[in-house]
């Protein structure tokens, strides 16, 4: 099941969050935050985006999807950046793709045209995601994040959500 996120999911999405910051290079973070802070995260987040919870039979959050500005730029307000983080325990089940395809029919619900993932290279698993529902590689920054006592590369790849006009925006 999924659901809009609330402040009181900070816990849990702290949780499954912390490993992607604090044993891998998917996030460019370099401290995970904690829940007071994800809380944060999720209230100024839902102000103009979506961010959407997995929920497994006995309510507990499997999985999350979020939305932000792709860049601060007023030309941008119709792009956005995805994230789909899923608990290690729930991963290659499908959970990621249903999460992901939820959060790009709220984006286009909100009337967003698209969809900008930025990925970590090499990560197999999040390209194949991604291509198997419709992102296409649009670019990559070569050496750009320094983790690990390493430089890491980034790809970008971007969905168009459609619209009615692509010329002019309402």
């Amino acid at each position: 099941m999924f659901r809009p996120a609330i402040p009181n999911d900070a816990a849990p999405i702290a949780a499954i969050y912390a490993p992607f910051v604090d044993q891998g290079v998917v996030s460019f973070e370099s401290v995970a935050p904690d829940a007071t802070e994800m809380a944060r995260r999720i209230e100024r987040t839902l102000e103009t985006h979506p961010w959407l919870v997995a929920e497994d039979e006995q309510g507990e959050v499997t999985g999350y999807a979020y939305a932000t500005r792709f860049r601060d730029r007023d030309a941008y307000r119709f792009a956005a950046e995805t994230s789909v983080y899923i608990r290690p325990t729930n991963q290659r089940q499908g959970l990621g793709i249903k999460l992901s395809l939820a959060l790009l029919d709220a984006l286009r619900a909100g009337g967003f045209r698209i969809a900008v993932a930025v990925i970590t290279l090499p990560n197999d698993p999040s390209i194949r995601m991604h291509e198997q529902i419709g992102y296409r590689p649009a670019g990559r920054l070569p050496a750009i994040g320094w983790k690990f006592d390493r430089w890491h590369d980034v790809g970008y790849w971007s969905l168009d959500l459609g619209g009615e006009d692509p010329r002019q925006p309402d």
